[in-house]
């Protein structure tokens, strides 16, 4: 077991390659349960591998960095799966399919929601929709002050009110969409 500072010499490469690719996609699908997941991620690790440019003292200290490398690449996936299911959960918490509002009508759809909420701005007195119309689409207050011709303070006193008047009206569902919506 001689020093491997040939890595990247193409045979040598396909040499351990084939020595450890079955072991290591094994030793990946033990973290990762899906085995297309744990052949991904063991292609990664030699592609990796011929990136970097690596010297090995010996085969044992190649087979740790892939074993290490294997690992490291499980782990962030599993991270990375970890923080979308998450996401996920959080989605779904705060925009159930079903639920029913405050008059005790049934919303089925998240495109019900967007109808209503709507339909609640579009039933403001004419200031406050054009300042929460401005305010969806992204605009900052200073940047509606300007394009209304109108001041700051105005444009901030129009979205409190509006806000007031919107909140008696919606349910849960609603009020979170419309706050992710104005920032």
């Amino acid at each position: 077991m001689g020093e491997i500072n040939d890595i990247r010499d193409e045979q040598v490469f396909k040499d351990y390659y084939h020595r450890y690719y079955k072991i290591l996609v094994i030793y990946a699908l033990k973290m990762v349960t899906d085995e297309s997941v744990a052949k991904d991620i063991v292609q990664d690790v030699f592609m990796a591998l011929l990136r970097v440019n690596k010297t090995f003292d010996n085969e044992l200290m190649l087979r740790a960095y892939l074993y290490s490398s294997a690992r490291n690449k499980s782990m962030d996936y599993l991270k990375h799966k970890a923080i979308e299911q998450g996401f996920a959960n959080k989605v779904m918490e705060q925009t159930r399919s079903y639920s029913v509002n405050s008059e005790g009508e049934e919303d089925f759809f998240s495109e019900e929601i967007y109808r209503r909420l709507f339909v609640l701005v579009d039933a403001l007195p004419t200031r406050q929709r054009d300042v929460f119309v401005k305010l969806m689409e992204g605009k900052k207050l200073r940047e509606i002050a300007e394009e209304l011709n109108i001041s700051f303070e105005t444009v901030r006193t129009q979205k409190t009110h509006g806000l007031d008047k919107l909140r008696r009206q919606m349910n849960p569902e609603m009020i979170a969409l419309l706050m992710t919506m104005i920032g």
